[in-house]
Parts: structure tokens; C-alpha cells; sequence
């Protein structure tokens, strides 16, 4: 089933002038494109107000990065299975590539390999992908916490990616579960072995 156009016309209502998203986090879905429907699939994308070059440190509007996930979405479902399976590997594939680059100093020096220091530390980390929303993290157990998300208006399986691929990047497996409280309020529950 398609992504849903409504959704999408509510998530971009709710943006504010100024936020934005690095151009990291675009290259990053575009090479998912790339791997999953290569060139034919990356020309049905970028077009109208996706149809420019992305530097990764330049910051770029967020509606641009809703418009892009959409479309993903729209292209990639057949072959990733859902809309909320292609946005979930959308933030994984994001987060992997921000880990190696601008958040290098995040998961190598401040979190030393701790999920805990890690999602305690997830203000920062957005705040080096973007300008937007804040995050609050409690920890609920050795293995567990919750991250509270206020004004960001990604769909909630981009950040279940983001959160599961985070822990990925450290060697763990895990799962963290969205429990939406309106279109841009978000608590995620995440725990790990």
C-alpha cells in the first residue's frame, strides 16, 4: 500500500521556518535507493525539489528529507515488505553513516561502547543532524531506558531504526518500540542484550 499522503501533508504542516536536516542523513537514504533500485530507481526520486546535489555537512530543509522518505517508501515497499519497514531502514542506514562521520565522537569517546552513555547523550547527537526537537532519555534498567522525543516529526519506524541501528553500531542487538503520544511526540523503549 502506498504511504500515506495525509500523514505526510501533517508532518510537513508541523514544520517550523529553519528546520533542517545534514545532508548526510539524505546521501545515506540515497544509498539505499542505490543498493536496493539502482539508477532507475534513484532517477523516479530525485525530482522537483529533490533534483539538487546534497553536501553531507551542509543542512538542507526538513521537508525535503519528509518529501525523500515518502517517496522511498513509495519505491522501495515491494521490496522491503512495508512503508514502516522501508522507514525503519531509512534511520538504520542513517545511523550507520552518521556513526562513521560526524558521530564518531559520540559512539566512540562519550558512550565507550555503553548503550546507556549512548542514548543519554541523544540531545547531542541529533543536534549534529539536525536543527529541530529535543530528546530526553531515562534509563529504566541495566539493559533498558526510554527515550522521549518532543517536536520531531519523523515518521516514529525512522527512529526505531535509528535506535536499533545505534545499537548495531556497538555490537548489540535489541529492539526499541514506538509509543506515539501525537504526530510529533514519540516516547521509544529500547532495550538490549
Amino acid at each position: 500500500m502506498p504511504s500515506d499522503k495525509a500523514e505526510l501533508a501533517a508532518r510537513i504542516a508541523i514544520l517550523q521556518p529553519g528546520d533542517s536536516v545534514r545532508g548526510l542523513i539524505f546521501k545515506s537514504v540515497f544509498g539505499l535507493v542505490q543498493q536496493h533500485a539502482g539508477a532507475n530507481g534513484m532517477e523516479k526520486i530525485r525530482v522537483g525539489e529533490l533534483d539538487h546535489d546534497y553536501a553531507e555537512l551542509r543542512s538542507y530543509p526538513a521537508k525535503e528529507l519528509l518529501l525523500l522518505m515518502f517517496a522511498v517508501a513509495d519505491l522501495l515497499e515491494g521490496t522491503l515488505g512495508s512503508v514502516e519497514a522501508v522507514f525503519q531502514a531509512c534511520g538504520e542506514v542513517s545511523i550507520t553513516r552518521y556513526s562513521t562521520g560526524p558521530g564518531m565522537l559520540i559512539f566512540g569517546i562519550i558512550s565507550r561502547g555503553d548503550p546507556q552513555k549512548l542514548f543519554a547523550g541523544a540531545q547531542m547527537a541529533y543536534s549534529a543532524a539536525v536543527s529541530y526537537g529535543n530528546r530526553e532519555y531515562l534509563t529504566t534498567g541495566t539493559k533498558s531506558g526510554t527515550l522521549r522525543m518532543r517536536r520531531d516529526m519523523m515518521p516514529p519506524a525512522y527512529h526505531v531504526g535509528i535506535l536499533t541501528g545505534s545499537l548495531k553500531v556497538l555490537g548489540l542487538t535489541g529492539k526499541a518500540t514506538a509509543r506515539p503520544q501525537g504526530i510529533d511526540r514519540v516516547e521509544y523503549d529500547i532495550q538490549w542484550a
